[in-house]
């Protein structure tokens, strides 16, 4: 989308916005829309990667396409203290949102890379996911209840700490990317802000990145069985650290870097004082004596134990230098698309810990052979652990591209660059796919991911989906085809 951007390719966009300010505004806009057979695209900050706000492709069905913004709708509407939890309408976005909640001393505590740029609503109907590397890491483990408005009519699911009783209503809404309806409001499970934190980065070599990052591998699934829930646990291919947080490191440190992967850990407790920095740093001392045994070989680089300095959590050395530097990686993964000797992109998904070893391996190969065969050169794969689970991880894969050779386009032809990537990406995928991991972990389906999001889906849950679309959206107006495919049409 960058891409074409960049070349004013505006082939398929949007035909009007919409500002709803009330949930009246919100079913008046669709009773309109459905009478007149306009499609209508739910919109929260626009940050999706995978095409989730894009219009529907079989523009042709419809009358015109609507992009509904609840911008206008972003207030907290009550926070009960008592039960640390929120109402909170769906168009606030995350900043506002902490902002809005620092008074009563509680937080979301969910930070996707996208957090400056995407609202509640968005994370709810993507079921985003934050950096947080364990414990409540998806957006749908924090929220209670959801309210949604459809062209069916307007549904609220009952606020509750948990239940029994039946399939749980308020899942269908959470990851449904609009299919079926606008979030306007949720409740939202909350926690107290954090008073101290402890964090360790732990080096671990090899006789190159790849079987040192195997090696940090196997360490980090022994750390994720141990029960513990450190705030991140996230291990990063040492070339991929060096290329990211590059501005602050010295010639040592790349060289270390050029054959070693990295293991960020961080600890966090809303207990303060002695008791809370006693907590964190057992925690922290098991951890690294993982990563230190005699089975895993890790050596610890840098460590700052609770009470040593502020609750900041800035970080120095090299994981401050990768951190600052992955802050800004959206911003320079966007600016190299106006560099057409470039490619830069990213593919994730999450397997089991038994699954992992042939899956990486298989993206791995796949991947830079896709990139030989379309692009004429090697590329540079690798690869960080955003999330961990005792039962498996989520990989999450950088592939750069560089010395791509520049063409003169005709105006109006398509960069070459977006057919590669395609063709690459569409190989991993299968790999992924193949080796049982998922279409996506926490970017969505959207309109990218739909091939695969069909292959992983089982036999009878799509056409159940679309029996539920049919009620909530008799129509298909909203978000068409998104999930469903053309599944919903023939019903």
């Amino acid at each position: 989308v960058v891409i074409r951007n960049v070349r004013c390719d505006l082939r398929n966009v949007h035909d009007f916005v919409a500002y709803p300010e009330s949930e009246a505004h919100v079913a008046a806009l669709l009773a309109e829309c459905q009478r007149r057979r306009i499609a209508v695209v739910p919109f929260g900050g626009g940050s999706s990667v995978v095409g989730g706000v894009d219009p529907p492709p079989a523009v042709e069905e419809f009358s015109g396409c609507i992009a509904m913004d609840l911008a206008k709708m972003d207030r907290i509407l009550e926070v009960d203290k008592s039960s640390h939890c929120a109402r909170v309408e769906g168009g606030i976005y995350g900043p506002a949102l902490e902002a809005a909640l620092r008074p009563s001393g509680l937080t979301m505590r969910h930070f996707p890379q996208s957090f400056e740029f995407s609202t509640l609503g968005g994370w709810i109907a993507t079921r985003g996911g934050g950096h947080y590397a364990t414990g409540l890491t998806h957006v749908d483990e924090m929220v209670q209840s959801v309210r949604v408005v459809c062209p069916g009519g307007a549904t609220e699911t009952r606020q509750l700490p948990a239940s029994g009783a039946g399939p749980a209503e308020h899942r269908l809404y959470v990851g449904s990317e609009g299919c079926l309806g606008v979030i306007t409001e949720a409740w939202l499970r909350l926690r107290p802000r954090p008073a101290a934190r402890a964090s360790a980065t732990v080096a671990f070599a090899g006789p190159d990145a790849d079987a040192a990052f195997e090696s940090g591998a196997r360490a980090l699934h022994d750390m994720a069985q141990t029960g513990l829930a450190p705030a991140n646990l996230r291990l990063v291919y040492g070339p991929e650290v060096a290329r990211t947080g590059s501005a602050g490191l010295g010639e040592a440190e790349r060289n270390m870097l050029a054959s070693s992967a990295v293991l960020l850990i961080g600890f966090e407790s809303h207990v303060g004082g002695q008791a809370g920095a006693a907590i964190l740093n057992s925690q922290m001392s098991l951890l690294l004596g993982i990563a230190e045994s005699d089975a895993h070989r890790g050596a610890v680089i840098s460590k700052r134990l609770a009470g040593e300095g502020d609750a900041g959590g800035e970080r120095d050395g090299v994981a401050g230098s990768w951190g600052k530097g992955f802050m800004r990686g959206g911003y320079l993964s966007s600016a190299s698309c106006l560099l057409p000797s470039m490619i830069v992109n990213t593919i994730e998904t999450a397997c089991t810990w038994a699954a992992f070893p042939a899956l990486h391996a298989a993206v791995l190969r796949t991947a830079r052979d896709a990139i030989r065969r379309e692009c004429g050169v090697d590329g540079q794969v690798t690869c960080r652990i955003t999330h961990v689970y005792p039962d498996g991880l989520a990989p999450y894969y950088s592939i750069v591209v560089k010395g791509l050779s520049e063409e003169d386009l005709a105006e109006g032809a398509e960069d070459p660059r977006i057919g590669k990537w395609l063709a690459i990406k569409r190989d991993v995928m299968n790999a992924i796919i193949k080796h049982g991991g998922t279409s996506t972990h926490h970017h969505a389906v959207g309109r990218l991911h739909q091939e695969h999001y069909e292959a992983e889906s089982g036999a009878l849950w799509r056409a159940s989906l679309a029996a539920s679309k049919s009620v909530h959206d008799p129509a298909g107006i909203m978000n068409p085809g998104m999930l469903v495919g053309k599944i919903a049409a023939k019903l």
